[in-house]
Formats: C-alpha cells, sequence, structure tokens
C-alpha cells in the first residue's frame, strides 16, 4: 500500500467530522462496540444462538450483572435480539441480529490481531514499566 493509498482512505477526522449531536452518537456507538466485554459477545454469538448461562459459561471473568447489562446494550442498539419462549421454566435465547453479524468479521480481525501480538505487548508494557520504576501491574 502506498502512502496516496492511505491518504485515499477515509481517514478518522473525516469520518468523526460531524456536528456535535451526531459527534456524540459517533462516540456512544464507537464506545458500545469497543468494549471489551461486547466484542467478545459478538464474537461469540456469531455461533448462536446462546442461553445466559452459556454465555456466563463462555464468557471468563463478566459478572451476571455486566452480562445482562451488555446484553440490554447490544438489544439497544439492534445488535443482538432476545427471544423468550413460554416454556416453563422460560427459555431465553440470544443471537446476533442481520446488523450484528455484520461486526462479526472486524471484531474477529482485532480478536486476532490481539491474540497475535499479546506476547509483543506484554513486553512492552513490562519494559516501559520498568524504565518508569512502576511495580508490574497485575494481569
Amino acid at each position: 500500500m502506498t502512502s496516496h493509498d492511505v491518504m485515499s482512505e477515509p481517514r478518522m477526522q473525516h469520518i468523526c467530522a460531524v456536528d456535535d449531536q451526531q459527534a456524540e452518537v459517533f462516540r456512544s456507538i464507537l464506545a458500545r462496540v469497543g468494549d471489551k466485554w461486547s466484542m467478545m459477545l459478538i464474537g461469540m454469538l456469531q455461533q448462536g444462538p446462546y442461553r445466559f448461562t452459556e454465555l456466563k459459561r463462555m464468557t471468563p471473568g463478566i459478572s451476571a450483572r455486566m452480562l445482562t447489562f451488555t446484553l440490554r446494550q447490544l438489544e439497544r442498539d439492534g445488535l443482538v435480539e432476545r427471544t423468550v419462549y413460554a416454556e416453563i421454566p422460560p427459555r431465553v435465547e440470544y443471537r446476533a441480529t442481520r446488523l450484528g453479524s455484520t461486526l462479526v468479521g472486524p471484531v474477529m480481525a482485532i480478536a486476532e490481531w490481539a491474540s497475535t501480538h499479546q506476547a509483543e505487548i506484554v513486553a512492552f508494557r513490562d519494559q516501559y514499566d520498568h524504565e518508569q520504576g512502576e511495580a508490574r501491574p497485575v494481569r
């Protein structure tokens, strides 16, 4: 890719250059799709549907409260669909919507990038912390 190719691509400042109201919506969308739990759930729901307990088990470190909150926000944004079945006890399943499925490719690309480069990033963090004289934080 040449520098000309990079210049012809939409640059972040042009994508973000909108009025204040649109800018707030844009930032809220980036925050939603960029938070760790949303990204993990979107990635997992590509193979859904899954029940709440399955998602909880598949997402180490997430609390039931955070899982509920994140699923509700993803549902609100039209990225996840919640289906309640009239059974006793009621069965609830979650799946990515058509819109949510369009995020799977970018989410998986970021996840693969993070997986590929995590050792390198840990080494940079350790070097930085050592140079700053900071104790190594718990990961």
